[in-house]
């Protein structure tokens, strides 16, 4: 009389390799997940933790910055730029997206040029010498270029928006606050009332 074994185990076998399958396939799903989420600073849709952002018509996912200015490491892969605490809130979107507030600062990949940044974005900067309509987002505005060429401003990394940004919909965000770097590091005075977030 045959062993009731091998039978059993003929019958398990494509159960337990189907399983193992469906679980190989879950896992997976689950690492991929956690990979794009770990990965900030991409396009929106954005990660836990990061805000849907706009700076001078792109696109970014930002996060708050932390104490002392701490930004998140997780970057995509193969990219250059380093996140920093660059961008704020300016008086006149403050408000329009619940939670925001005037002066609020915000983190992003900062660059030198579009290498630096992920695949598919590019490096936005602030226009040197772009004349005082600007000057209330842009302390470099009024700055020859004399004194700051405009290829050592630094940017950050960004994505093209698929429709125009709205303030109610993104965090509008200014880099002010890495337009006054620039200046400090040249010794240059920033114009009365130009500091202000």
């Amino acid at each position: 009389q045959a062993s009731p074994r091998p039978v059993c185990a003929r019958l398990l076998a494509p159960r337990s390799t189907r399983l193992m399958r469906l679980l190989r396939v879950f896992l997976s799903c689950c690492l991929l997940r956690a990979q794009i989420a770990t990965a900030g600073y991409s396009k929106p849709p954005c990660a836990a933790g990061e805000v849907a952002a706009s700076v001078l018509g792109r696109v970014l996912c930002a996060p708050v910055c932390g104490e002392a200015g701490r930004c998140p490491a997780e970057k995509p892969e193969s990219t250059l730029a380093d996140a920093r605490c660059v961008l704020a809130v300016p008086k006149k979107t403050a408000g329009m997206v619940a939670g925001t507030f005037a002066g609020q600062k915000y983190c992003g990949l900062v660059c030198s040029a579009d290498s630096y940044c992920p695949q598919g974005s590019k490096c936005t900067r602030l226009q040197v010498g772009q004349g005082d309509a600007f000057l209330k987002e842009n302390p470099l505005a009024t700055v020859s270029e004399l004194l700051v060429p405009q290829d050592d401003v630094e940017g950050v990394c960004t994505y093209q928006a698929k429709k125009k940004p709205s303030p109610k919909e993104v965090v509008m965000l200014s880099m002010k606050p890495l337009g006054l770097e620039a200046m400090k590091k040249r010794g240059i005075m920033p114009a009365p009332g130009s500091e202000e977030l």
